[in-house]
């Protein structure tokens, strides 16, 4: 685990090409806690969140690019508890959230953006995938997603903007247990169709799409 309980942020890079791995070693259900501040992890190799991650502050976690296959896998909640804050998920290839897992705040506003376009060694970008169940949760704040195509389940932004770009493929509707957008403005973007296989399920004001059918 990493807690910090007053104040001042917790930075923490990794340099191992593995896998790392946030856990919850002792037992407390959390693998970072910061209740004084930021927290920004960033690794060469692979990331896995398998326990929860907590700030009162900033949320960045960054997996780099060493060649291989650079991936986040979500299998715990990523949350901040301070309004107007940001949370960024960056990945060398693709981002996975698992189900009954949310990413976002616990009330208070919240920037969020995935992106899963940061391979710098080939230029195919990687995907960004909801289970059935995940929920990625802005209240009020903005959710922006960049990756090569995008598999939605859960994006509330509440009054906020969702902004989905799937840069060589296409958006897809993961599952019906929860509307698959729910915010004020919508944009989305893609090359191979948006909803195609299943309606994309939202209830939204505004709403903007494109879908260019070329790569």
């Amino acid at each position: 685990d990493a807690v910090n309980t007053t104040s001042g942020d917790i930075n923490i890079t990794n340099t191992g090409t593995g896998t790392l791995t946030l856990s919850d070693l002792n037992d407390d259900d959390y693998s970072v806690k910061n209740t004084g501040g930021n927290v920004d992890i960033e690794t060469v190799g692979s990331m896995t969140v398998a326990d929860d991650v907590l700030a009162a502050g900033n949320i960045t976690l960054i997996d780099g690019e060493n060649g291989s296959a650079n991936n986040l896998t979500i299998s715990a909640n990523i949350l901040s508890s301070v309004n107007d804050s940001t949370i960024t998920l960056t990945a060398g290839d693709s981002i996975t959230q698992a189900a009954d897992t949310t990413v976002g705040t616990d009330g208070s506003a919240a920037d969020i953006t995935i992106n899963a376009t940061a391979d710098i060694n080939g230029p195919i970008p990687g995907s960004f995938t909801q289970a059935d169940g995940a929920h990625l949760v802005s209240n009020d704040g903005d959710i922006t997603i960049i990756a090569n195509d995008a598999e939605i389940a859960d994006l509330n932004a509440g009054t906020g903007n969702v902004y989905v770009t799937a840069e060589t493929g296409d958006i897809t509707d993961a599952g019906a247990t929860n509307t698959d957008i729910t915010a004020n403005n919508v944009v989305l973007s893609a090359v191979s169709g948006i909803g195609s296989a299943d309606a994309l399920d939202t209830a939204v004001t505004y709403l903007a799409a494109r879908n260019t059918g070329a790569s």
